[in-house]
């Protein structure tokens, strides 16, 4: 057995045991994801629930090519026969399958970004094109392992150094896209709790609840964020010595897609549990919860038409309730408020409704 064989086995059985590992933490949270959005009439979550079983496929699809690929390890056998009839495809697939769960992640953090920033239109196009453009990327160095059924030397001797540059420049860019929109995701949640506290119960400004932690954390896809931090990492480790396509940052690859499913699997439950929560509390015909603001706290009363965590945020200002000037403070779309004359801002995308009294999408 060559020392090349005896890596690929070493190698393949780090990936295996590690990705079994995590693909069982992934698998509860899709059991749970799908459980959270299941029986919902509402476009948001059919959608949520379609993406999250596609990606589950993906990952399932990714997971046994890597077992394969152990599997296939084990026979020890380094022939050309072996190369050309099992590793090259077992290698694409594996690739292929890993850039379309960075794609779906990353398109559906996009979203997140995009409606938590008031869906202006330039976080979802700006952020969108990078994610696009990313994925392509790396898809192109996924084809070019094809050529080493065309031309083997040009492969191994230029193709393949060319290729594995290319997915650590994917790994990078797809590191800085997420820095900055988890990054942004985290700041306007915070500082919206900060600033106006929380939508239910008495509002506070000093301080962030362990539960606004968690939804940050969870909203942001900071799972995903840590998983390209260890990968980053571990692409600037030493290469292996015998093979160069075959080192730290060949594990981290071939495991970060879990990554990217747990991710999308944690916010999908929880704008799950967050529509059965106040599916619950729409039991009762009305809620009285405080608005807050920087000069007053305004009461007003709820109904919960459509989950609350799945709507935007909209900008509201209320004039003439103080006596002196405009006060400004927050509300959701859908929200009913007893404020009588209160209305969006000017050119927002939403605007308060006084016939049906409710914010309404323009």
């Amino acid at each position: 057995m060559s020392a090349a064989t005896l890596q690929n086995l070493e190698i393949s059985a780090i990936v295996i045991a590690s990705l079994s590992g995590l693909f069982g933490v992934y698998f509860v949270l899709f059991i749970l994801a799908v459980w959270s959005t299941y029986r919902k009439i509402n476009v948001a979550s059919k959608r949520l629930r379609w993406v999250t079983i596609i990606l589950f496929l993906d990952l399932l699809a990714h997971f046994i090519t890597r077992s394969l690929g152990f599997a296939r390890a084990r026979l020890q056998d380094d022939s050309d026969h072996e190369l050309l009839r099992w590793d090259i495809p077992l290698t694409v697939v594996g690739n292929v399958t890993t850039t379309f769960a960075g794609l779906v992640s990353d398109s559906l953090l996009v979203w997140r970004f995009h409606v938590i920033f008031d869906r202006k239109p330039w976080t979802l196009y700006i952020p969108g094109v990078a994610v696009v453009m990313n994925a392509f990327l790396c898809w192109s160095a996924d084809a070019q392992h094809l050529e080493i059924y065309f031309n083997r030397p040009f492969y191994e001797n230029t193709l393949l150094p060319v290729t594995l540059n290319i997915t650590v420049a994917w790994g990078w860019f797809m590191f800085f896209n997420n820095t900055v929109l988890t990054g942004g995701i985290l700041a306007k949640i915070m500082w919206i709790n900060r600033r106006y506290g929380h939508v239910q119960g008495k509002a506070t400004s000093g301080s962030l609840s362990y539960a606004t932690v968690l939804r940050a954390i969870i909203e942001s896809a900071t799972v995903t964020w840590i998983g390209l931090l260890i990968y980053e990492i571990a692409s600037l480790a030493p290469e292996g010595h015998v093979t160069t396509n075959l080192d730290v940052g060949y594990v981290m690859l071939d495991i970060i897609p879990i990554f990217f499913g747990i991710s999308q699997a944690l916010i999908t439950a929880r704008l799950g549990l967050s529509s059965h929560e106040h599916q619950h509390q729409r039991s009762s015909p009305s809620q009285t919860i405080a608005l807050s603001n920087s000069s007053s706290s305004y009461q007003y009363q709820k109904r919960y038409s459509k989950p609350l965590d799945s709507l935007p945020m909209v900008k509201m200002t209320s004039s003439g309730l103080t006596g002196s000037g405009t006060d400004e403070g927050y509300a959701y779309e859908g929200e009913t408020a007893v404020l009588g004359n209160q209305y969006a801002e000017p050119n927002h995308p939403y605007k308060w409704n006084p016939s049906e009294g409710v914010v309404v999408a323009v």
